[in-house]
């Protein structure tokens, strides 16, 4: 399997593929750190990548898989979160510049829960200043590779953009942009 295609599983193939050992935790990870590095910089999705977090929780649930420890369809599948989501010592700027420099000293409930189950950090990805309306005007929007520009700074969240997973299918967690969309 190339790199290009373990990047395209979605995550339920890729967790039953690493748990059964027919892939590792750190050949897909490495796959998917590869193609960040390549792309990241035209796309802009992540605000914070963390390769070297990502390889060493890659590397602790190959361990514990092959002592046949499984905490579940997570365990060993790479994933991000967004840049709102607190995550402990990791910087977490919320799409602000005036929080570039704040690092929580405790992990959100959703960060917590994806570490209990064996899920590996890739990063943290971007969002509008806020998760509320636009982008700040001093960090450059995620780009859709799959939209056309629509002449403005707020484009599509750098989760959408990020994962080839998505195949198109909009995956906005935002219960703003949930609610704003309701007739």
């Amino acid at each position: 399997m190339t790199s290009d295609e373990l990047c395209y599983l979605d995550l339920v193939e890729a967790g039953r593929r690493i748990q059964s050992r027919q892939l590792s935790s750190l050949e897909v990870t490495q796959a998917m750190l590869d193609r960040i590095a390549r792309l990241d910089p035209r796309f802009k999705c992540y605000a914070k990548p963390t390769p070297e977090l990502a390889l060493a929780q890659a590397r602790q649930a190959d361990s514990e898989i092959a002592r046949g420890t499984l905490r579940g369809p997570l365990h060993g599948v790479p994933i991000a979160v967004k840049d709102l989501c607190h995550t402990k010592g990791i910087v977490t700027a919320a799409g602000m510049p005036i929080h570039q420099d704040y690092r929580p000293d405790r992990d959100a409930t959703v960060v917590t829960r994806l570490r209990e189950a064996g899920a590996v950090l890739l990063g943290k990805l971007q969002l509008t200043e806020g998760a509320f309306g636009a982008h700040h005007p001093a960090i450059d929007p995620p780009v859709n590779p799959w939209s056309r520009p629509r002449g403005d700074r707020r484009q599509d969240p750098g989760g959408f953009v990020s994962l080839p997973r998505c195949r198109r299918a909009r995956l906005d967690t935002s219960l703003r942009s949930r609610s704003s969309h309701r007739a």
